[in-house]
């Protein structure tokens, strides 16, 4: 779709050795990679002067390879290397014709795909700003619009699902997050329920067979697994702050996003602990400690303590460390390790009455009062390498009654979860709810963990509530976002 119309309009593959200056970051790595693995170049990003006229001099200057390399900000470039490359300016002016060039520049565009789409199906010109900017959010998800995006994108997602691998699944997840926005945004777009099932089955499959193989991948490129979240960040920051937004689907940062205009960020993904729970997930995140490591995984009492201890031991003072509740944070010259918890989405997601719709409603209203754009500024104009990360996601289900008589069961918010330690036989409830019998991957082995299907919790039967605490893709896989630079 987008990608194959920006490959034609800027020549790429014609050209071996290809310099893109993208200064507005229109075009995310995830295209940029898709590029570089599709014509064989070699990515490479120009952020320091002096290490590309190094690898230039040794590398590219004698080699007959080719190269892909991306400027995002307006550094000098030697007239030599240049003259070396086929050179191109990206714009939303020659990408997007039909539409004002300064609305689309300081808008938050949600989909390159979604919008290519609007604008090829788009018959007249959009000149001014203010028709150009209703067009973003209104016209642009028009039926005609979303109905063919979810065409495309359920292609996309179906041929993803033809390998089962975990980074398949940070593609699948963001794709039906995507849709699942599109769907709540336009009001007039469904998604096939026999479609959901055969993702969350295929999730499920993936889980109870290769969720227990996650802890052995590196986290250099970014945190595949929650608990490596840390050690990323404190290789590659010296200074830095960690937001955690309790309870944070993939889909809530998107509406999120929207409202962080001025804000640049790169955007990942990772796996929560399971069962995706607050103790669990978000201690496992703070401490980098499996469950199985943690004195009292299912209690969150020690977490501000450990997550003073890992900053110790990688070498911080006590008094370099903060741990905060809430957007109200004092920041001192001393401070090197901040770490932030937002619990507004989880309290939304426990409180919630009117299912996804109205977390999607309630979440852009938390959006727009503009306390984590707020906090994001702060922090990054105080000198730290800025992170927002989530312990896990949510999904909307239908309650199906409560389990009685099943020995002691660990009190937990969640309502997909039961984490039993005096249990007897309990074929006859796993059959009666038909629930998961959990391994306990990463956790203490001294316990029985029984999890609702996707889609079903525990409560009052026949109503349909928010939770968490399952192996949903909701539930699982989450954001990972490092802030890259704030416009003050």
């Amino acid at each position: 779709m987008f990608l194959d119309y920006f490959i034609t309009l800027y020549g790429l593959g014609i050209y071996d050795r290809v310099i893109l200056f993208d200064f507005q970051n229109i075009i995310g790595d995830d295209y940029l990679e898709l590029i570089s693995k599709k014509f064989d170049y070699k990515l490479i990003f120009y952020d320091d002067i002096e290490k590309f006229r190094y690898i230039f001099e040794t590398e590219i200057k004698k080699s007959k390879g080719k190269y892909l390399v991306i400027l995002r900000s307006d550094l000098y470039l030697p007239y030599d290397i240049r003259c070396s490359f086929y050179c191109k300016n990206v714009s939303y002016r020659e990408l997007f014709p039909k539409l004002n060039f300064y609305s689309l520049e300081n808008s938050t565009i949600f989909d390159l795909d979604l919008l290519y789409i609007a604008h090829e199906n788009l018959y007249n010109r959009l000149d001014s700003e203010d028709e150009t900017r209703k067009f973003l959010v209104q016209d642009m998800f028009r039926r005609e619009n979303v109905e063919e995006y979810k065409d495309y994108v359920i292609c996309q997602i179906k041929s993803l699902l033809e390998e089962n691998n975990y980074s398949n699944w940070f593609k699948i997840a963001l794709l039906y997050s995507k849709l699942q926005y599109v769907q709540y945004k336009s009001g007039s777009m469904d998604i096939d329920s026999e479609f959901v099932h055969e993702i969350q089955g295929k999730f499920k499959e993936f889980v109870l067979n290769n969720y227990s193989s996650l802890s052995s991948y590196s986290s250099y490129e970014g945190p595949v697994l929650i608990n490596r979240a840390l050690d990323y960040i404190i290789r590659n920051s010296e200074k830095f702050a960690l937001i955690v937004m309790d309870g944070m689907s993939i889909l809530d940062w998107l509406i999120i996003s929207e409202e962080l205009k001025g804000i640049s960020y790169k955007y990942s993904l990772t796996y929560a602990l399971i069962p995706t729970i607050t103790s669990i997930s978000r201690q496992s995140l703070l401490s980098g400690k499996l469950p199985i490591e943690l004195e009292k995984p299912f209690n969150l009492a020690n977490e501000k303590k450990m997550f003073i201890e890992k900053c110790k031991n990688n070498g911080y003072r006590e008094e370099e460390i903060k741990y905060n509740r809430g957007y109200d944070i004092e920041i001192q010259h001393i401070d090197k390790c901040v770490c932030v918890i937002i619990n507004d989405i989880d309290d939304l997601v426990h409180s919630q009455n009117q299912g996804n719709l109205g977390m999607y409603n309630d979440v852009k209203l938390l959006s727009s009062n503009g306390k984590l754009k707020e906090l994001i500024n702060k922090l990054y104009t105080n000198g730290f390498d800025v992170y927002i990360a989530s312990d896990h996601g949510h999904i909307e289900t239908e309650t199906i009654g409560n389990p009685i008589g099943v020995g002691v069961e660990l009190e937990t918010r969640s309502k997909k979860t039961l984490i039993l330690k005096d249990y007897a036989d309990c074929e006859k409830m796993i059959e009666e709810f038909n629930l998961i019998d959990y391994s306990p991957y990463y956790l203490p082995r001294n316990f029985k963990y029984l999890l609702c299907q996707f889609d079903k919790s525990f409560g009052t039967k026949g109503n349909i509530i928010l939770s968490h605490g399952g192996i949903s893709i909701e539930e699982v896989i989450v954001p990972f976002i490092k802030i890259e630079g704030v416009d003050v």
